[in-house]
């Protein structure tokens, strides 16, 4: 049985009609008109698989309603139907878009053979596009890595990717969990299935549980339809619940029937539903101290946590800071751009709290401030020097000591410019040559 929908334009009367017959008997949805105007007329009512259109047409020409159709819907197939006379023009009209032609008079089943080819066609272009769309989705992700604690946790990933059973991810923030969640996703069965996420932080409770959920008509203020919920909309593919310390209580315990079953019901109905998802759940909290202070049910940490995965912090991992700096500047589309070798240095020896977050910022700001080709040190901004000096700030007794530290990071601020630093310090040039030797300072 055939389920392409066909549209069909022919002037001629009594042939249209014994397509249009034909073409029934063998299954397929037709619609047809005797001019182009009329055809338009449906094309834009209507979706078509196919369309087979007769050159000559009246008033508009087939070859101008094949350039609209184009235009109204570019995915239809259309197969052009000329006279003896009009081949050259059939053959342009190859050039603008159309599938094929057949020659008048034509034999039925040709014309059903190419049917069916223009046909197979488009479900490999369908096919073509969902597997662009799927290469696309990879692409959205870039999991970035070379060291040996970084690919660990990369491996494990790809093993257990495949499998269905639930994965706890751990890390501090901007470590990239969900980006690990996505890849356990991409790189399983379900890549062409859903993947949908929730902020168990985002939403007070009951519209969590609703978003989570769904809901019916009436379930509370506000319910004016039913609605459904995050699970239903991953069925067959991955629900990502992110923040995962941050879920109420009440709502765990929904959580875990749903885990052990795969049941659920929605807010303010009876009714069970039953769907087919991979749950993975991120946190960046130590789960085993939130369940022994009571924050977290310890049969739902035990169901979720089959398989736990810890992305290591940056600076655990500082060898692949190089890597994120080359990424995040391609991805910036500046050409030429590049750190110094200061900058770097700085980079390596910073102590990032906000991880691959806090680093993607830090380079988007010296990209943003540098004046040359070159982001320098001075560019990124980073608090190092600043946290250093009030660290040694609070073991300080006396002024001559302050005074040195403060001329010291004036110095190496401006690179050692001392003329540029004595104007800053406001002293004369030659009253900040005795304080440097005075209190024996070196360049760096």
């Amino acid at each position: 049985m055939n389920s392409a929908r066909l549209l069909i334009v022919d002037d001629e009367k009594d042939l249209l009609e014994l397509l249009v017959k034909r073409l029934i008997r063998k299954g397929y949805e037709v619609k047809c008109a005797e001019t182009a105007e009329d055809a338009l007329l449906l094309l834009k009512k209507h979706m078509f698989d196919i369309a087979i259109y007769d050159i000559r047409l009246p008033k508009m020409d087939g070859i101008e309603l094949l350039k609209k159709t184009k235009i109204i819907q570019p995915e239809t197939e259309i197969l052009m139907l000329t006279g003896h006379g009009t081949i050259e023009t059939a053959i342009e009209a190859m050039k603008i878009g159309a599938f094929d032609y057949l020659t008048k008079p034509y034999n039925l089943s040709e014309l059903e053979i190419t049917i069916q080819k223009a046909e197979e066609s488009r479900n490999l272009k369908h096919k073509n596009d969902s597997m662009k769309e799927i290469i696309r989705q990879h692409n959205e992700f870039q999991i970035i890595g070379e060291s040996p604690i970084f690919t660990e946790v990369l491996e494990l990933t790809r093993r257990i990717a495949d499998s269905n059973v639930p994965v706890l991810i751990e890390g501090e923030s901007g470590t990239g969990k969900e980006l690990f969640a996505k890849a356990l996703h991409y790189w399983s069965c379900r890549a062409d299935e859903p993947f949908v996420a929730v902020n168990s932080a985002a939403l007070p409770e009951q519209l969590l549980e609703s978003e989570l959920f769904g809901h019916v008509k009436g379930a509370f203020t506000g319910a004016n339809h039913d609605k459904k919920g995050l699970v239903e909309a991953a069925d067959g593919g991955t629900l990502f619940l992110d923040e995962l310390g941050e879920m109420p209580l009440l709502l765990q315990v929904k959580l875990l029937r749903f885990l052990e079953s795969g049941e659920f019901r929605r807010v303010g109905d009876v009714r069970e539903r039953k769907v087919m998802v991979r749950v993975v759940a991120a946190t960046n909290r130590n789960m085993e101290d939130e369940v022994a202070e009571g924050h977290f049910r310890e049969d739902l940490f035990y169901r979720l946590n089959v398989v736990k995965l810890t992305i290591p912090p940056l600076r655990d991992r500082k060898e692949d800071i190089p890597l994120f700096i080359n990424y995040f500047i391609n991805k910036g589309k500046i050409q030429g751009k590049r750190l110094s070798s200061e900058a770097l240095f700085e980079l390596q020896n910073y102590d990032f709290q906000g991880n691959v977050r806090e680093l993607q910022h830090i380079i988007e700001r010296g990209i943003l401030l540098s004046r040359s080709d070159q982001i320098e040190a001075a560019d990124l901004l980073l608090p190092t020097r600043k946290f250093a000096q009030i660290e040694k700030l609070q073991s300080l007794c006396s002024l001559e000591e302050l005074e040195k530290i403060h001329i010291e990071g004036v110095l190496n601020n401006v690179k050692w410019n001392k003329t540029k630093a004595a104007e800053i310090l406001g002293v004369s040039v030659r009253n900040l040559y005795r304080k440097i030797d005075q209190y024996k300072l070196v360049e760096e």
